[in-house]
């Protein structure tokens, strides 16, 4: 397989997958629950020795969980508040 950015890469988990729909369901539940996780710790301090901003990464970490949460319309119960 040659190689692919990283569009191409859950594309692909998602539709090449022997589990069929429901490897669409996990590669959703994965990006979920990481969003989560990362929202639920709390916006982070400014490290400025950091690779990837701190607070960039918070802030796309919760972009992505209030618009999972948006789709779904179940919020999750840990980041009340915090979207």
């Amino acid at each position: 397989m040659k190689a692919l950015n990283n569009v191409r890469k859950i594309t692909y988990l998602m539709t090449m997958n022997p589990g069929g729909p429901l490897a669409q369901a996990f590669v959703i539940e994965a990006v979920r629950r990481y969003a989560v996780e990362i929202v639920a710790a709390g916006k982070p301090e400014e490290n400025p020795r950091a690779i990837i901003c701190p607070t960039a990464w918070y802030d796309t970490g919760r972009a992505i969980a209030r618009q999972l949460d948006h789709w779904s319309g179940i919020p999750p119960a840990t980041l009340e508040g915090k979207l």
